[in-house]
């Protein structure tokens, strides 16, 4: 649980640090994703007109499988510079921030991992990972299909 001191925070901005546990993402299980370690984060609370600026950074690592040739990769998902607001009510002595830090690292995740940014993937014909080994399957003609719109082109109005 990562918390700031609302008492603390009126006197001078207060940085924390520290790891991240493996299960801090709370991912589902069946998930594309699963916690590969632990993370860290280092943040820094600053009171600001009207509440908090939390700002820092967090990164966790995590482990998928590559969405072109289908190994399973291990990357570290670090979304950058971090920016949460929190508004402050008189009588709040503490600020937890698990739930907003979460979110913005599970924003971050990416849409297809890859193992890398040059990954061949897999043959479409036989199912060799290119990356790994050359196939010799005919490849498909390429060509552009046919639009089914095409005879509408020579039409005269």
């Amino acid at each position: 649980m990562i918390w700031f001191s609302i008492s603390a925070l009126e006197k001078a901005p207060v940085r924390k640090s520290g790891p991240l546990p493996p299960e801090f993402p709370d991912l589902a299980e069946g998930d594309d994703f699963a916690p590969a370690g632990c993370g860290e984060y280092d943040l820094t609370a600053a009171p600001v007109s009207g509440g908090v600026l939390v700002s820092g950074s967090a990164s966790i690592h995590l482990k998928s499988v590559c969405g072109r040739c289908l190994e399973e990769i291990t990357f570290t998902l670090d979304p950058g510079k971090i920016h949460l607001f929190f508004e402050i009510s008189p009588e709040q002595e503490i600020l937890e921030i698990d739930e907003e830090l979460r979110s913005e690292l599970l924003l971050a995740l990416p849409m297809n991992p890859l193992c890398s940014e040059d990954c061949e993937g897999l043959c479409p014909v036989c199912g060799t990972n290119l990356n790994r080994a050359s196939c010799s399957c005919v490849k498909e003609d390429t060509a552009p299909a046919v639009s089914p719109w095409s005879m509408l082109d020579g039409l005269e109005l």
